[in-house]
């Protein structure tokens, strides 16, 4: 097993239990959903109502940034390594959540998502040399490199009220 599929399976674990914060399918489509369960051989364990209901609602808060998650994807993606597909439209999905990205995915700690950024997304990790916080870190480089679609806080991170939050050491 790769480490990216480690990381995937560790992440759909975390899905099914609830220990996530993901939209129903961790927001992939129907046909990417299945084709990750049968990548990863995983029998999908059935879902209790409540944490159906859990799922729905994130899906309908999160369907109104639709464009925006498919921006994000597709920046990703063109920093994951080849074996780490559909990682890249899990990741995007789960910065839409309302917590740390750590949080959100349902990991352990701000260290354990480096762990699976520097597997899955090694030169993004490389990019990040100031550690800052993945979440802000990916919108910060989209807007950098936008052109214009997205809006930035501060011109500069040096200048930016949030600067503490950003650059905050790892919890």
């Amino acid at each position: 097993m790769t480490q990216a599929h480690y990381w995937l399976r560790r992440l759909l674990a975390q899905y099914e239990s609830g220990a996530a914060s993901f939209p129903y399918h961790m927001g992939l489509s129907t046909a990417a959903w299945r084709a990750l369960l049968a990548q990863l051989r995983w029998s999908a364990a059935p879902l209790t109502p409540a944490h159906q209901q859990r799922l729905i609602l994130l899906t309908e808060l999160q369907s109104h940034r639709n464009a925006e998650c498919d921006q994000l994807a597709n920046w990703l993606d063109e920093h994951r390594v080849d074996d780490a597909a559909p990682m890249h439209r899990v990741i995007a999905r789960a910065s839409l959540g309302f917590n740390h990205l750590w949080q959100d995915l349902g990991l352990d700690s701000r260290a354990e998502l480096r762990e699976l950024m520097t597997d899955c997304f090694p030169s993004l990790v490389a990019l990040n040399v100031n550690n800052m916080r993945w979440k802000k870190f990916f919108y910060r480089e989209r807007c950098l490199h936008s052109d214009g679609e997205l809006v930035c806080r501060s011109p500069s991170c040096d200048d930016c009220c949030e600067w503490a939050h950003c650059f905050a050491p790892e919890v």
